[in-house]
């Protein structure tokens, strides 16, 4: 409301005073386009108008009249302001660019120091306008690109500080829309050969007032709603365009800087949840947005065709978006999104069983290939953990629901020990033992993990399941591994199968030993039976 009422009050006065300083600006611009004075004499009289303006200021905040205090000191940042734009971006002169830096940074503090300290709400709001709009009016070469970075951060970063230490909005938000203004002019104007300075400039602004949101719904206690929650999609909007628009122009995907802005939504949820006392719906339309752009990124992962790790890439980032609906369902207690997660598990279990055998691998720390700690297998165990979690938290309220969801995990520790023993006799055409056999004994092992969760969870269908998988791998070994001559391998190979079995009976055998002294035993006094 204190907003709405100052632009009520004040905006013509800001207007008016808007096109005077254009005026100014460019009739200094025509004087030093056309040398009516020495190079020196321009600066020399810019600055000397803008301090005129100050100590006249000065003069009517002796006086008591706020108002006109504030204009004229305004106006004289202002002018200041874009007399380092001329002596910054102007190629006439020669100062040092850590010179202009340092200039910029104390004429910035000292104008955040006054304002903050008498509460002159317009001087900064006037002072901050003045040198945004100064490198618009005073055009920059494409060489000063990161001096025209470094001064309008410098400004943004003392006109958040200010807003958020004053509760000052319009001045966050007239920042903001001008400082996109001439993100947008310049990057039409320098036309750049190469993506990585406009695209860090872009995450850059985008990274500085995502935090500033968030520290200002804080310190205003607004629950991380309302403008600020508005002015932090407006950013996160602007910054996913001008990534598709730049990476599109170098024809590179977009799904990076989609990734970045949704873990940035991500990790603002829990930072807001805590802030905000635990109030679960600001940090709910966070988490919304960043599980849309990683939907977004997941979808449009494929052009990236990185040795097969785009299958590896779309599966995370779609098991993170099923893993963070199914945290945002138990949190809220909707049992619609957590059964929404189990479907798109088992959906996404589908797509990686048709891919996950053409993902390909990398070197790691010198070896061709690691078993298990790859970038296949961990998707493929991230994938189990999520079932065996879920299976577990369902055992209690839904033992149907909790079996499924646990013989899928199951299934994918299958296909796990397959594709790894595949891809180790592929990538060191391991001649000792065949491939055939080394698939079985994963197999006995696997087996032997059916039984372990099965006595651990004391469900009766993973028995079931864990003895169809020993008798159809026995089935394989007899009439498959074994045919042909004999051979030592053979041998050892039968020993191991041995032992792994035994391992098996054994552990069937205190499930159904501990299942009977579970059993409730029958009184013969009551049923009358002798």
């Amino acid at each position: 409301m204190i907003m709405i009422d100052l632009i009520k009050k004040h905006w013509i006065t800001t207007l008016g005073i808007l096109f005077l300083f254009s005026s100014f600006t460019y009739f200094l611009k025509i004087a030093f386009e056309n040398d009516w004075f020495p190079a020196e004499l321009r600066v020399l009289s810019g600055f000397a108008i803008g301090v005129t303006l100050l100590f006249a200021g000065y003069n009517y905040y002796r006086k008591n009249s706020l108002n006109t205090c504030q204009m004229l000191a305004g106006s004289g940042m202002s002018v200041i302001y874009a007399t380092f734009s001329y002596v910054a971006f102007s190629d006439s002169l020669t100062w040092p660019y850590n010179i202009t830096f340092i200039s910029v940074l104390s004429i910035t503090a000292l104008t955040t120091f006054l304002s903050y300290r008498y509460n002159l709400r317009a001087l900064i709001f006037i002072s901050i306008m003045g040198g945004l709009l100064s490198p618009i009016f005073m055009k920059a070469e494409v060489h000063h690109d990161l001096l025209l970075f470094a001064y309008v951060l410098i400004l943004n970063v003392g006109a958040l500080y200010v807003s958020i230490s004053k509760r000052w909005t319009e001045l966050r938000a007239m920042a903001f829309g001008i400082t996109v203004l001439i993100y947008a002019t310049y990057f039409i104007y320098f036309d750049p050969e190469s993506w990585g300075r406009p695209f860090f400039y872009a995450a850059s602004l985008f990274a500085t007032y995502m935090g500033g949101i968030i520290y200002a719904s804080y310190r205003e206690k607004d629950l991380f709603t309302g403008w600020n929650l508005y002015l932090s999609l407006i950013n996160a909007m602007l910054f996913i365009f001008w990534s598709i628009y730049i990476l599109g122009s170098f024809e590179i995907t977009f799904t990076i800087p989609l990734l970045i802005v949704g873990t940035a939504f991500m990790t603002a949820a829990i930072f807001i949840f805590y802030l905000s006392n635990k109030k679960a719906f600001p940090s709910i339309i966070y988490v919304c947005l960043g599980l849309l752009l990683f939907t977004i990124s997941a979808a449009n992962i494929e052009p990236m065709f990185i040795n097969g790790l785009e299958y590896v890439v779309t599966t995370l980032l779609w098991l993170l978006v099923v893993v963070s609906t199914y945290a945002i369902g138990r949190f809220t207690k909707t049992n619609e999104l957590v059964y929404i997660s189990y479907a798109a598990w088992m959906m996404l279990l589908i797509y990686w069983f048709t891919v996950a055998w053409d993902v390909q691998w990398m070197k790691l720390f010198g070896l061709k290939y690691i078993p298990f700690l790859n970038a296949g297998a961990l998707t493929w165990i991230a994938l189990a953990a999520f079932g065996f979690y879920a299976s577990k938290k369902e055992q209690k309220d839904n033992n149907g629901l909790s079996t499924l969801m646990a013989i899928a995990a199951n299934i994918i520790v299958g296909g796990l020990f397959t594709v790894q023993i595949k891809n180790l006799w592929i990538a060191y055409d391991i001649e000792f033992i065949s491939r055939s056999i080394a698939i079985s004994i994963s197999y006995m092992v696997y087996a032997l993990l059916i039984f372990i969760w099965g006595a651990h969870t004391k469900a009766i269908s993973f028995r079931i399941m864990g003895s169809v998988v020993l008798i159809v791998t026995a089935i394989k070994v007899f009439f498959w591994d074994l045919s042909g001559d004999a051979s030592l391998s053979k041998m050892i190979f039968l020993s191991i199968i041995g032992l792994l079995t035994l391992g098996i009976a054994r552990i069937n055998k205190y499930w159904i030993d501990k299942e009977t002294i579970q059993r409730p035993v029958v009184n013969n006094e009551h049923t009358g039976e002798e």
